[in-house]
């Protein structure tokens, strides 16, 4: 007999990880925070929950559906001054990108997607500078 964890079938005998820490890994990789925290992080906490002994991502994955909002049009409407910033490594968007949101762009040396996980200093004092 397989013992089922999830939908993925295991090898017979004890799982080698609990499903929350296969919810867990998930969490962490969706997220993009996969080689910056442990599963047993706090953080990570906040992103599962538990309903009838199954884990799960907290965010309703139908978020996803809503598509890409219209920069330019946010940009246009904000009444504060706006910079945005990415990683040097996103891989999300480029420079050029941002760029022709004609707005003031910064890109972060060495950081990817998660910035203000990798370097909190570093965006702290980008948000500064705005103060």
């Amino acid at each position: 007999m397989r013992n089922w964890t999830g939908l993925r079938p295991q090898p017979d005998g004890p799982c080698p990880r609990s499903p929350r820490d296969e919810a867990a890994a998930r969490y962490l990789r969706v997220s993009g925070l996969a080689s910056l925290l442990p599963a047993g992080d706090p953080v990570v906490c906040v992103g599962l929950r538990e309903q009838d002994g199954r884990w799960q991502l907290a965010m309703d994955p139908g978020a996803f559906a809503y598509g890409a909002p219209d920069m330019a049009q946010l940009l246009e409407r904000s009444q504060a001054s706006v910079t945005l910033a990415r990683g040097e490594h996103e891989p999300m968007n480029t420079d050029e990108q941002l760029a022709r949101l004609g707005v003031a762009t910064v890109t972060l040396p060495t950081l990817g997607h998660n910035a203000q996980v990798e370097n909190p200093e570093l965006s702290i004092a980008l948000l500064e500078a705005h103060r």
